[in-house]
């Protein structure tokens, strides 16, 4: 029971650390004087977080999962204090990484380690734990991020200082519970090997490489940089190129002759219902991300709301994603209703809910009809995220358990990273042109700098801008659109004659 509640609290530290900034981002860039480069306080962290996620698994295989997991929450755990005491949004951003590199490992070993502990009769009761904890932890997040900031922008650091005690607790949970050489602890199995020679190091550098250049592309665009420019196609390009590599490099990996193992290995891009789950992973991954960022921001920069507020009216997406997954595996358990008949369901009601949020009106920034479409799209999110965690270890190999859990959240947040890049690219580029035409540059410079600023414009001047940010936040939910459309063709990827039922 240690060892779980250990594992638990793990989890549910690093997921904290995903949504906790959504009500405080503001107050941070405005304390560092950077609100443009606002993204890159999330994006960093969902950079290494989902870069690292296959990696630090397969190094588990070779160097034990206790020694990697261990090693993750003390990075995760350092980098913590260091994001606190960052003095410019660069420093911010670099420990950022580094947290999120700490996060990453932490996740997936968390989520290897469940399912090597539990019988797989057990399998739909721990994805729902595991939902539960990232869903409570995006409720939570916010409100204490709001909570801590609610009185002096300055005390912003405690939303990464909190974790420090936390990870060290955390840590020696887990360094007393776990037996050594788990899991093959106590048996006559061969514990990792250790064998430096066994690990895919063109395929991890690929991989990382590929998904820093995708990022990076992406926010140059987001930090006004034209979008045919040198800086935003150069690594888009660049990185199209390495994904290619990548995927060269898994075949070569996956024949016999290789003396490695591949990070993802070749059976999975032949396996058509996995490629269908990480498809419909990355697109939930893509919404459920963007909303959770985006709909704290337009309450604080279009309402005017403290953080605190932006935390509260977050409550109706996060509650109703736990909800989400809890209904669905009482809906599929013991072989009721097949999961993939739930998925259309699911994506269906994303759509739903983000054409109706792309529907504000800019004269009413205080829009109380959001947080039904919040709910709505919440709900839909989860059942999304509850059918890929019920039916991933259903999908493959008992030997690629490890390897595909960790590929399935690592595609979700990847998702994540890539559309919350696009829509803020999209939207600060519309936002600056738009601003422009009833501002003078200092004015639109010193928004990007600090939103605080909206609220020293006389009141019909403040009106204006706040139904700007109105409007592109309605532009990133027109996006959001494309990527729930793109959800189908995918899920057409789970279709099969004898659809695959849960026990």
């Amino acid at each position: 029971m240690l060892i779980i509640t250990s594992l638990c609290l793990a989890i549910f530290f690093v997921n904290f650390e995903i949504s906790i900034v959504s009500t405080p981002l503001v107050a941070i860039t405005n304390d560092l004087k950077n609100f443009g480069q606002s993204s890159w306080v999330v994006t960093a962290y969902l950079l290494t977080y989902t870069s690292f996620m296959i990696i630090i698994a397969k190094l588990s295989d070779v160097f034990g999962r206790k020694t990697m997991l261990l090693t993750s929450i003390a990075i995760f755990t350092i980098f913590s204090g260091g994001c606190a005491a960052a003095q410019t949004m660069i420093q911010l951003i670099v420990c950022r990484a580094f947290q999120g590199i700490g996060g990453s490992g932490t996740y997936s070993l968390v989520m290897i380690m469940l399912f090597e502990m539990v019988p797989s009769s057990k399998w739909p009761l721990y994805s729902v734990l595991i939902t539960g904890l990232f869903s409570l932890s995006m409720v939570l997040g916010p409100i204490f991020g709001g909570l801590i900031n609610l009185h002096s922008q300055s005390k912003w650091i405690w939303v990464f200082l909190l974790n420090v005690p936390g990870g060290v607790l955390t840590m020696l949970l887990l360094a007393v519970s776990i037996p050594r050489n788990f899991p093959h602890h106590g048996t006559m199995g061969t514990p990792p090997s250790g064998s430096i020679r066994r690990v895919d190091f063109l395929g991890a550098l690929s991989l990382l490489a590929a998904m820093t250049l995708h990022i990076t592309g992406l926010e140059q665009a987001a930090n006004s940089h034209a979008w045919t420019s040198a800086t935003v196609i150069s690594p888009l390009v660049i990185s199209g190129v390495l994904w290619l590599g990548f995927t060269a490099s898994q075949w070569w990996t996956s024949q016999e002759k290789s003396p490695g193992e591949p990070m993802f290995p070749w059976r999975f891009f032949q396996n058509k219902v996995f490629v269908g789950l990480l498809g419909n992973t990355f697109l939930n991954g893509a919404i459920s991300t963007t909303c959770i960022i985006q709909i704290p921001l337009r309450f604080q920069t279009a309402s005017g709301k403290s953080p605190l507020q932006a935390g509260i009216r977050l409550i109706p997406l996060s509650i109703t994603i736990q909800l989400g997954a809890m209904l669905t595996t009482i809906v599929t358990e013991n072989r009721r209703i097949a999961p993939v008949y739930l998925a259309f369901f699911g994506a269906i009601g994303q759509l739903i809910g983000c054409i109706f949020m792309s529907r504000g009106d800019p004269k009413t920034p205080e829009w109380k009809a959001l947080y039904g479409f919040e709910a709505l799209t919440g709900l839909s999110v989860g059942i999304g995220i509850g059918v890929v965690t019920l039916m991933t270890p259903y999908t493959t190999e008992k030997r690629d358990h490890a390897t595909a859990t960790a590929s399935i959240v690592q595609f979700r947040f990847l998702g994540g990273a890539t559309a919350l890049a696009i829509v803020t690219a999209v939207s600060n580029t519309w936002l600056r042109t738009t601003l422009a035409a009833i501002l003078d540059p200092q004015q639109v410079l010193s928004i990007f700098r600090a939103t605080e600023y909206i609220g020293g414009f006389p009141p019909e001047a403040e009106s204006a801008v706040r139904g700007m940010f109105v409007k592109s936040f309605n532009l990133q939910m027109r996006i959001l659109i494309g990527f729930a459309v793109a959800q189908f063709p995918f899920l057409l990827l789970l279709w099969k004659k004898n659809q695959i039922q849960l026990d």
